[in-house]
């Protein structure tokens, strides 16, 4: 009778590779994070796997952290871990470019590839939530100048 294979026998069995295998069983930045700049949750279809990312910024824009929970299959665990190292120390112009590929080599390939693309889309959308803010505030912070400009308002109007 064959004896038991390790989790780490089983995954190689299964297709991932080594890189992959390390990072899911040590849950690189895998967690919730404690006032992150900004948080982003995607849910990849047709599997229904999400990850919600975390990312704390630092001087000149650049990701400090990164954090992510996923609900979902080893490939999303590993992916999310993946991206995670890929773009601490990055500015956001530069994880703007990370890409599913840049993911994939990272874990050495995946058995199924979309899994790196819910965690690039994940990047994405907080990407694009820290853009909407800034757009937010420049909006806001030009429409308070030019009311008060005008002589309709003032500044304590504002707080």
């Amino acid at each position: 009778m064959p004896g038991k294979l390790t989790a780490e026998e089983f995954l190689l069995k299964a297709g991932y590779s080594s890189p992959s295998i390390k990072l899911y069983l040590e849950k690189v930045n895998v967690g919730a994070m404690e006032n992150p700049s900004v948080t982003s949750t995607y849910v990849g279809l047709p599997c229904g796997d999400r990850i919600t990312i975390y990312l704390k910024l630092g001087e000149n824009e650049t990701i400090q952290e990164a954090k992510f929970e996923y609900d979902g299959c080893v490939g999303t665990a590993c992916s999310g871990s993946a991206l995670t190292l890929l773009i601490t120390h990055k500015t956001i112009e530069e994880a703007w470019r990370i890409t599913k590929e840049d993911v994939l080599d990272k874990l050495g390939g995946l058995p199924e590839s979309h899994c790196a693309e819910i965690a690039v889309n994940a990047l994405r959308k907080a990407l694009e939530n820290l853009e909407s803010r800034k757009t937010n505030c420049k909006t806001w912070g030009f429409a308070m100048i030019m009311l008060v400009a005008s002589g309709k308002g003032d500044r304590q109007s504002f707080r």
